[in-house]
């Protein structure tokens, strides 16, 4: 197997064919991350280090891998820190020679932390397991509605909220993808608010994030779309939540609420009204992305396992810390106190830069 590194700009009608084919075979590749429209969204924004390895054999093209060369010969994901998965597109079962792609790409290593865990290519160099939550609607939402009321109270609880916001306030309406400047600025607006008061920066707020966001926004395919799905009551919005979907699969992304209304749930409803909308349109797969966050734990249907980790070639002054952070973070998890594996893991974040793009 050998690999070509060229630009997004770069790829042709044939590849991207041959691209959307891999998704199609693979349930771990559906998001709209692993698209090749996402893929050249980013590489418009950041043009200048963003690339893709076209991975073939004997002259058939065996996979795809999207990342972004950075300093001192460190990969990292595509979109680095809104990169909610990341990984190679290819068939299933196949093993590429990441070493090969390192090397090809000039580069000693490449960081990840969303990777699925069927990649072996990825899960052979993890020193962690996570989760990224998702709700399957292939049995449709009455179904999977049943299930939620049966064995949760708080989401039996949520008929009665919405009713309540309903007769506070105003009917509630639902709009799948509003391009309002009401809806675009209301949730940023909240978003930056919840952020800043657990002193978080909101990402999206500006530089070459705030533009992968406006352009994902602005593209309406029926192989990918940004979406924007508001909740108002009455005239008022009350809920905005921006993620962007691919055929099958909507990624839950950036969700907001206006605090003024949160013993009313607003976002929780969101989700029933988007999972509503989704099989109307016969999308099958509500993606929460990593997290355990009470609502994803208590909607979800199932749970996609995710790596984190890093590759490094075998002589390299930058692969050394890694392998030692590697061996360091496993020493830890097995520590009693789950909070040293946490620490060690953000510290080696913050001093490697895993994951980052600058």
């Amino acid at each position: 197997m050998q690999a070509d590194i060229i630009r997004p700009d770069e790829l042709d009608a044939d590849m991207v064919a041959v691209w959307r084919g891999f998704q199609a075979a693979d349930r771990d590749l559906q998001s709209p991350f692993f698209t090749p429209d996402f893929c050249r969204i980013v590489g418009t924004v950041r043009p200048k280090d963003t690339r893709v390895a076209v991975l073939h054999d004997q002259g058939a093209i065996q996979g795809f891998f999207a990342f972004h060369k950075q300093r001192f010969g460190r990969l990292a994901p595509l979109a680095g820190q809104i990169s909610d998965y990341h990984g190679v597109v290819a068939a299933p079962g196949t093993r590429p020679d990441m070493g090969m792609v390192l090397k090809a790409a000039g580069a000693k290593a490449y960081d990840f932390n969303h990777a699925p865990r069927s990649q072996s290519a990825f899960a052979d160099h993890a020193f962690r397991e996570t989760t990224s939550p998702y709700i399957d609607l292939s049995g449709g939402f009455d179904a999977w509605a049943d299930a939620r009321r049966s064995n949760n109270r708080s989401f039996r609880d949520l008929g009665r909220r919405s009713r309540k916001l309903e007769r506070d306030h105003g009917a509630i309406t639902f709009v799948a993808n509003d391009r309002s400047d009401l809806a675009w600025q209301s949730f940023l607006d909240w978003k930056r608010a919840s952020l800043a008061a657990m002193g978080v920066k909101f990402i999206l707020g500006a530089g070459w994030a705030s533009d992968v966001a406006e352009a994902i926004r602005a593209t309406d395919t029926p192989e990918f779309a940004g979406q924007t799905s508001a909740l108002y009551a009455g005239e008022t919005c009350v809920a905005v939540h921006f993620g962007m979907r691919s055929a099958h699969t909507l990624h839950w992304w950036f969700p907001s609420y206006d605090e003024e209304y949160r013993k009313t749930s607003p976002g929780l409803i969101l989700i029933l009204e988007t999972l509503k909308q989704m099989e109307a349109e016969g999308r099958r797969e509500l993606d929460f992305g990593r997290g355990d966050q009470r609502y994803k734990t208590d909607f979800m249907t199932h749970e996609r396992a995710l790596v984190e980790g890093s590759m490094e070639r075998p002589v390299s002054l930058i692969g050394a810390p890694r392998r030692l952070r590697k061996q360091l973070q496993v020493m830890a998890d097995r520590l009693p106190s789950p909070k040293v594996p946490e620490f060690t893991r953000r510290a080696g974040d913050r001093i490697l830069a895993a994951g980052r793009i600058f």
